[in-house]
């Protein structure tokens, strides 16, 4: 289980075990994620500490209340990495963690702490991300075999799949509901990536984030689907992410 970088933090896991003073990477998890889908990652990326976020209602924190709002969610991480010092060079955000990223780092900028990268992955930029349902069971079910399909064992074990949708539902009614994006931008350098056969929803509209930032702007494909990134973390992506922030930093 990922320890959290201070005795006060909520949200934030350390997936580093023996962190250096090295940059660091803070990862954001998709709809239904959790901090422990990033755990390979530091092995990946050994020259820096690779950090993720723990939304309420999974793992550690399966017994406490899911966020009210998106808006909330992103408040209560900026507020803990402003609260314990903590400082990225990048944050990444997959899926509906783009969301909840973008909103992180424009609090950080307005608290003048500024992430100078951020990495999207697999979402369409806020105004043109595809419907999302989170109320009825099946309409669910069938959104997610677009992206990730409920495994036959997990639909097998009815409490199981029960306690796995509440917070997922919960993850989707934040995207659905999520509508203060707009005339935000940032100033940090903006990477968008998306599979080749991710929905189309979102591999067209992934370039729409340039309207997010004043700072550079990059889009590309890679191989793959919405999960791209279980197969082929964007390793390369991240480590010159970071070397760019190095240089660029006195």
């Amino acid at each position: 289980m990922p320890h959290t970088p201070t005795g006060s933090s909520v949200s934030l896991r350390r997936l580093t075990p023996e962190p250096g003073s090295g940059p660091a990477v803070l990862c954001f998890p998709h709809a239904g994620g959790c901090a422990s889908f990033f755990r390979s990652w530091p092995s990946l990326l050994p020259a820096a500490r690779v950090d993720a976020v723990q939304y309420p209602g999974r793992e550690d924190r399966v017994a406490e209340d899911h966020p009210g709002s998106l808006l909330d969610l992103a408040a209560s991480v900026a507020e803990e990495i402003l609260r314990t010092g903590e400082r990225y060079s990048v944050l990444f955000g997959h899926s509906m963690g783009a969301y909840v990223a973008l909103e992180v780092a424009h609090r950080l900028e307005q608290a003048g702490a500024p992430v100078p990268a951020l990495v999207i992955s697999s979402a369409a930029a806020p105004a043109e991300r595809p419907a999302v349902p989170f109320e009825d069971t099946a309409d669910v079910l069938a959104y997610l075999e677009q992206y990730e399909p409920v495994s036959p064992e997990i639909r097998a074990e009815p409490d199981l799949l029960e306690m796995i949708l509440d917070y997922i539902k919960g993850d989707l009614r934040l995207v659905a509901r999520y509508t203060e994006h707009s005339g935000k931008r940032l100033t940090a350098r903006v990477t968008a990536v998306a599979g080749e056969q991710d929905v189309p929803g979102i591999r067209e509209h992934v370039t729409r984030w340039s309207r997010h930032t004043t700072g550079d702007f990059t889009s590309l494909t890679v191989p793959g689907g919405h999960f791209y990134l279980r197969e082929e973390p964007p390793v390369e992506l991240l480590r010159a992410a970071l070397d760019r922030t190095r240089r660029e930093t006195p």
